[in-house]
């Protein structure tokens, strides 16, 4: 099965950064310390870009889980915080400015990690299983490589019948030969109509009773029968 990236791949998922060398890394500090002292509003940031730097050095990568800390400092909060800052819509005076973006940026910031997650983790997965395979209906509680990747197949297509699910997503998996829909077997559909038609022919309407059944109080009886 060829390989398929999409035109807007580059630049909806953040790539992976060539290694650095240590002319680089020094370079690339003394940039982001310049931007810091020019920057009133980013003034505060020497202690978590700090962070941020031994933080990728060590992992080779930015996407921090939400309550790390890394040598005594919140570094996964710090995180989460400003990556909402840059991904929110409405306009606010917590923005990220130019300044701040180019130094998130310079780091290796991934600010939106389900998209590196689709990308990185799930696509793999997604091919491999359809090599194997021949097909994507992938069983509900399949896994792929420590990946549930039945229960990814399932959120995938409840989300786009929810109609929130990203249409470049969507054209990627199209590709892969992803199956939307995913029609019950004949036999299966006919043993569950069997089970449920008894049920259904022996219900009776409510106001049905049995023969020499009384009827039951109403709420004015049951207050007089307890009265007495």
């Amino acid at each position: 099965m060829p390989a398929y990236v999409p035109p807007s791949y580059a630049n909806t998922v953040a790539p992976v950064p060539p290694p650095r060398n240590l002319d680089e890394r020094a370079r690339l500090r003394r940039a982001v310390v310049e931007r810091l002292n020019n920057n009133p509003r980013t003034g505060r940031w020497f202690e978590a870009v700090t962070a941020a730097v031994a933080f990728q050095e060590r992992e080779g990568h930015l996407v921090v889980p939400r309550f790390h800390v890394e040598n005594g400092y919140d570094l996964g909060g710090f995180i989460h915080n400003i990556r909402n800052r840059y991904l929110c819509a409405r306009p606010s005076k917590d923005k990220l400015d130019e300044e701040q973006v180019w130094i998130m940026e310079a780091l290796g910031m991934v600010w939106r990690v389900n998209d590196t997650r689709f990308a990185d983790v799930y696509i793999p997965a997604f091919t491999a299983f359809a090599r194997r395979e021949g097909h994507l209906r992938v069983p509900r509680e399949h896994r792929e490589h420590g990946i549930k990747l039945g229960h990814v197949t399932h959120n995938i297509r409840k989300q786009r019948r929810a109609g929130k699910y990203p249409q470049w997503r969507i054209d990627v998996l199209d590709v892969l030969g992803f199956e939307w829909q995913v029609l019950m077997p004949r036999a299966a559909m006919a043993g569950r109509l069997a089970t449920q038609e008894p049920h259904h022919q022996g219900t009776r309407a409510p106001t049905e009773m049995r023969a020499g059944s009384a009827p039951s109080p109403d709420k004015g009886d049951r207050a007089c029968l307890a009265g007495r």
